[in-house]
């Protein structure tokens, strides 16, 4: 079920505005409103992706703790998106911890899909539907509620309940979140500017897709554009802003929105503003957060990062496409925020939403909550002092002796993001200004050295970031990703791997590599790949994986068997060649005498025999430490132990 507000965003936008234009209303009234807000949306069923624990409390005014939403009988359900018990045990925990820190909670009500029922209790059954918001914001210890009415909206009810709220709780925080304005067609509807006094925060909702489209008369566009609104971008925050504003709705009252998480556009697009025909959008909420973007193995590298001054805004440009397949990214980094809090300031409006802080928070960087940090810089401290992280990918590396491999900087905190690159240990190779490692020409056979790479802050030599690097010869750091195939028809892959350091899969076809998908569902936690290639029947492919850390393997080739009705057949599981080495004491490789994939014939002797099974016994560390595993692991349960022995006895 999708709980998020980017469905929210369209609802919301299409029902708030209408196009006649729209007459100035009263100053509000009642409210209690407080200027340069940053209001951060916790969602519960993210809750693993930030524990509450690790919320940064200086970044935040307020909290809206999501959802509680409404039955048609005008009662709530309060699972929060986890369940009757732990559900309200977390919003407690969250209200807790935002009065321990002075900030103020908030309830989220309703949400995408919730409108229904939201109607037909403010119709029906308002006293008890309003009772029962005070009740539960009570109970649950919050300060005010968030007025998510999506969809099925009747704004002149919305009116009445609004008012009618407001009288039962005139000490509360009311906030209520609107559309985007698409100025090629939308102005503001008159209803809601009467909705509106009666709330202390109407937030806008100006991210995807709220702001960005694709297809015929569109032009690529980012996800929460400041300014630059124009016939084929028709969405800023600025221009929102405005046409709001000219309704009568006070700037002091209006909050603008970001998305803590990245869109990309398909197509051979490359940056804002260019035609999107053919083209396609994708990413955004829960699927691209944030957290995915600057964590390690995203895609976020500084070299590729760009600033489009005309709507304020970064993107990335990047040479080969993203695990999406988008070569144009565009998200919030700390200039964004910073320029927005200045905006807000300068202009006079009220602050700022972020759905949700849970997809901001980036658990493999120093500073994991660095755009909290930016936030407050913008909106609550300006000018304050920012804290200099630094964090380095991948945060390990295999790399092949004599080969290369590239390493990237995170820095925040500055302005200044260059770092210095060292490698710690004399004779552990070479680094370049820009982060290419050389791995020493030789290792001894068999074996594995480590060594560290280094990257200091220009900004703050003070602070540091350390990568580990292992290097040895092909068959030493040989790797079994586990791939496995889910489905496949004729133009459809998928794929899991078992392995979750896995970061890329290219199918080879015909000559052609194609990348696959990482799709934003997993098979029992197992990362899920995905392409559409047509292939035939007695065609054969190849799947090449690449780790985070740097290794790569590939499969035998598969061939695809067809029925005369053009289905296919099979639908065979990639194998990893293994790539076995010899083992000590005998003169040739190991070899697979039934073509099972499992190395039953040690000794070499073209037969599995008794002799095999002791010299498996007598050799069966060195085999854990210098083979791979999916060659010799004779019962399945991916390690190298006594039970393979029994089991390759068991076959004689």
């Amino acid at each position: 079920m999708n709980r998020s507000k980017r469905i929210a965003a369209f609802f919301l936008t299409m029902l708030f505005l209408y196009v006649p234009a729209a007459p100035a209303a009263a100053v509000p009234d009642g409210s209690i409103g407080t200027s340069h807000w940053v209001t951060g949306y916790y969602a519960g069923y993210q809750r693993d992706m930030l524990p509450p624990e690790n919320i940064d409390w200086n970044g935040l005014t307020h909290i809206a703790m999501g959802a509680v939403t409404a039955n048609a009988d005008g009662t709530l359900n309060t699972d929060f998106y986890i369940d009757d018990t732990n559900g309200p045990a977390l919003a407690r925990q969250i209200s807790t911890l935002a009065h321990q820190h002075n900030k103020k909670a908030i309830l989220m009500l309703g949400g995408a899909q919730n409108g229904a029922a939201i109607n037909s209790a403010v119709k029906n059954h308002r006293a008890v539907f309003i009772a029962n918001i005070v009740s539960t914001m009570n109970d649950l210890g919050y300060d005010g509620v968030d007025l998510d009415w999506e969809d099925d909206v009747d704004l002149v009810l919305f009116e009445t309940f609004a008012k009618e709220l407001r009288q039962a709780v005139p000490g509360k925080i009311i906030t209520l979140p609107g559309g985007a304005i698409n100025g090629n067609y939308m102005t503001v509807d008159p209803r809601l500017v009467k909705v509106v006094q009666y709330v202390d925060q109407f937030n806008l909702m100006t991210y995807y897709p709220s702001t960005a489209w694709a297809g015929d008369g569109w032009d690529s566009w980012h996800n929460c554009p400041l300014k630059g609104a124009k016939g084929s971008t028709p969405v800023s925050i600025e221009d929102s802003f405005a046409r709001y504003n000219a309704s009568g709705i006070p700037k002091e009252k209006m909050g603008m929105g970001v998305g803590f998480y990245a869109i990309g556009y398909k197509g051979g697009i490359t940056g804002p503003n260019q035609p999107t025909s053919p083209g396609d959008i994708v990413g955004g909420d829960n699927a691209y957060p944030l957290s995915r973007l600057f964590g390690a193995g995203g895609a976020f590298d500084r070299q590729y990062r760009q600033w489009d001054s005309a709507a304020a805004e970064p993107y990335l440009s990047l040479p080969q496409p993203d695990s999406f397949g988008a070569r144009y990214v565009s998200f919030e980094d700390e200039e964004s925020l910073i320029a927005k809090g200045e905006f807000a300031r300068q202009n006079g409006y009220g602050g700022i939403i972020i759905w949700t802080i849970n997809q901001g928070y980036v658990a493999s960087h120093a500073d994991p909550n660095f755009l909290m940090e930016a936030l407050r810089t913008g909106f609550i401290e300006p000018g304050a002092a920012r804290t200099v992280a630094v964090s380095v990918d991948p945060p390990s590396s295999y790399v092949i002796s004599g080969n290369t491999a590239m390493f990237r900087a995170l820095v925040t905190g500055t302005d200044t993001k260059g770092v210095l690159w060292t490698v710690q240990e004399p004779g552990g190779g070479s680094i370049s200004s820009s982060g290419i490692y050389t791995a020493p020409a030789t290792v001894p056979a068999g074996t594995t050295a480590t060594y560290h790479i280094i990257a200091t802050s220009a900004a703050d030599p003070a602070k540091t970031a350390t990568a580990a690097v292992t290097v040895g010869d092909a068959r030493t750091l040989a790797w079994d990703p586990g791939l496995h195939r889910m489905n496949c028809a004729e133009w459809w892959m998928e794929v899991f791997a078992d392995d979750l350091n896995i970061t890329t899969i290219d199918v080879e076809h015909d000559g052609v590599l194609t990348r696959m998908d990482l799709q934003d569902y997993t098979y029992h936690g197992k990362p899920v790949f995905t392409a559409n290639i047509r292939v035939a029947a007695g065609d054969t492919v190849i799947y090449h994986a690449t780790a985070r850390d740097g290794r790569k393997a590939s499969t035998v080739p598969i061939t695809f068997t067809y029925t005369t009705s053009g289905q296919i057949l099979d639908c065979p599981v990639p194998a990893i060649t293994p790539e076995v080495v010899t083992i000590p004491g005998m003169a040739a490789l190991p070899s697979d005498p039934d073509n099972d994939g499992k190395y039953e014939d040690l000794n070499a002797n073209g037969r599995l025999d008794f002799a095999d099974v002791v010299l498996y016994f007598d050799q069966m560390d060195w085999i854990a430490a210098n083979e791979p595993v999916a060659a010799f692991d004779m019962n399945g349960n991916i390690r190298i132990d006594f039970d393979d022995i029994v089991g390759l006895y068991n076959e004689i």
